[in-house]
């Protein structure tokens, strides 16, 4: 079947790039709630609504489960509606396939997989299982299926690739851009799957693949796992005979095997049906609370296990963490690689965090989870009307390095980047002015608390981003686009007196970003706002010192 226009990955040097309808596309917008897109009725006010915020995607599952009740029997109505839909409100899809893992438990494989133990295994987390998250005692069971199940594998297949074969039927105009294969996999409960299956697999050889990858790039694994392989690894020794038992590192890395080879078979049959880009993505680990594999789930594509997700699986294009913590530069720094694009799937309502995962780290893309709970006006619809208003330039600026995103911690003053040779310092415009007015006598009151971003949220309140963030984007090494709120920017070129010859209002219209205000006077003495997201235009003058 021929593809015209099919939204692509595309690389220029070290620069990765989304491209949809032949043009850069950033995907700013967020995923639905579970189980939001299982029925058209209860999606229908979720359309409206999004159809009145600034975000261009939604990231919405499809279920095995749902599609496939009765083992060859696929019912794919409920595709034909999310797609519709989604076109209907002008914002492109991300479809998530919920297979036989999400969230490193079963409970979206279909009853006639689940109910039958034969054929479709479960993993076995051996005498001592872990505690693991989310559980309490007296819970009811979550089925976990093997990974190293083949008839699992190819049962899963046939929907998947039956699901892309039908969008490709339906979506000419190529309203999905995008696929996530399965959901957060991994096992939770122990380090390693003690199946029969299973152990089958730890007793048998190393993955060549395995070997080769990690000879090739050391440094890109774990160091205990370098070692325990040796300088050479002998091909004919087991997982086994190399690590022996209780070898945490060896265990995650076993499964991160398994997990990869099966999300990465479903990625190369679907794409043999519909070449859509595709992805997985983590629940990281480790974290605070949650140390070993196992409390996190263990093999997953966590930033340690990306190497060996890479090796396993050249199917997947990239790997995508799913970020509910607080240290989330950390994070995006460990997946922003020059192999592996940034690509936020899941996250809370942070608009800081989007200009710094677009700006800091030239990613894809930045989704909040459960996006239809957003309040109308919140500061993260504001940050993608910008962000999407600008797409051509920010991506052009993330190839030419001419981007730089901010965040600032509440202790963080300031800091510091270079672009087009010209210095440019970020300061915390509320600190600045509380020492300014001082000088003369003044106190700056309290600053007002910020509304919440979302409405009746499932997970609780949702503070607005206090912080002062945003992104600076050169044009060329006079003119700057700054974009954010509550910061104070400073421009230095050596050996140059410079300072600002014009700062012009940028406002969100239908249109697109449209010039407003001359800034002057007062209104220079923070370029963002601390009140609200705003966007500027800054022209320089530059004289040389004599």
């Amino acid at each position: 079947m021929p593809y015209e226009n099919l939204p692509r990955l595309e690389r220029i040097g070290n620069h990765t790039r989304l491209i949809v309808e032949e043009k850069p596309f950033l995907c700013i917008g967020g995923e639905l709630h579970n189980s939001s897109a299982s029925d058209r009725s209860h999606m229908s006010p979720i359309w409206d609504k999004v159809a009145k915020t600034g975000i261009n995607t939604v990231i919405a599952p499809v279920t095995w489960e749902q599609i496939e009740p009765v083992e060859g029997q696929l019912d794919l109505s409920i595709v034909d509606g999310l797609v519709e839909d989604a076109r209907s409100t002008g914002v492109r899809l991300v479809m998530i396939w919920f297979g036989a893992f999400k969230n490193a438990f079963s409970t979206y494989a279909p009853s006639w997989v689940r109910a039958d133990r034969d054929r479709f295994p479960r993993a076995d987390r051996g005498a001592k299982p872990l505690k693991t998250p989310f559980s309490y005692p007296g819970s009811m069971p979550r089925p976990s299926l093997s990974v190293f199940s083949r008839d699992l594998f190819e049962a899963d297949r046939t929907a998947y690739t039956a699901l892309l074969r039908h969008v490709a039927l339906i979506d000419p105009d190529h309203t999905v851009i995008m696929v996530q294969v399965e959901n957060e996999v991994g096992l939770l409960g122990a380090g390693r799957d003690h199946s029969a299956l299973a152990e089958a697999a730890w007793n048998a050889p190393l993955p060549e693949q395995l070997m080769t990858a990690v000879s090739e790039a050391p440094d890109s694994f774990d160091p205990e796992l370098v070692q325990a392989l040796g300088a050479n690894p002998d091909s004919s020794r087991t997982w086994a005979d190399h690590f022996g038992d209780d070898n945490p590192i060896a265990e995650e890395t076993f499964m991160a095997w398994g997990f990869a080879s099966f999300v990465g078979g479903l990625a190369a049959a679907g794409k043999e049906v519909l070449p859509l880009p595709a992805y997985a993505n983590a629940w990281i680990g480790p974290q605070r609370g949650q140390d070993l594999p196992g409390q996190y789930p263990s093999g997953g594509p966590t930033a340690r296990m990306v190497p060996v997700w890479r090796a396993a699986a050249p199917a997947i294009d990239f790997l995508a963490p799913d970020i509910y913590v607080p240290n989330s530069a950390e994070v995006m720094r460990q997946y922003a690689t020059d192999s592996n694009p940034l690509f936020i799937p899941e996250a809370r309502f942070r608009a800081g965090d989007a200009f710094l995962a677009i700006g800091g780290f030239r990613g894809l893309g930045y989704n909040v989870f459960g996006v239809e709970e957003g309040r109308e006006g919140n500061q993260f619809s504001t940050a993608c009307s910008i962000i999407t208003s600008l797409t051509p330039e920010i991506v052009d600026g993330q190839r030419d390095g001419r981007i730089f995103g901010f965040a600032l911690d509440p202790d963080e003053e300031s800091i510091r980047a270079d672009l087009m040779d010209t210095g440019i310092t970020v300061r915390n415009s509320r600190k600045l002015l509380e020492g300014m007015l001082l000088d003369a006598g003044v106190r700056v009151p309290p600053a007002p608390e910020l509304l919440e971003e979302t409405v009746a949220a499932t997970h609780g309140p949702t503070p607005g981003d206090a912080r002062p963030f945003g992104m600076v984007l050169a044009i060329n090494p006079t003119e700057f686009i700054v974009v954010g709120q509550g910061a104070q920017v400073d421009f230095h070129k050596p050996g140059c007196d410079v300072e600002l010859d014009s700062v012009r209002e940028l406002l969100v219209t239908d249109a697109g970003l449209q010039e407003g205000r001359f800034l002057n006077g007062d209104e220079r003495l923070e370029i963002l706002s601390d009140k609200h997201i705003s966007a500027v235009r800054v022209r320089l003058l530059v004289s040389a010192v004599s």
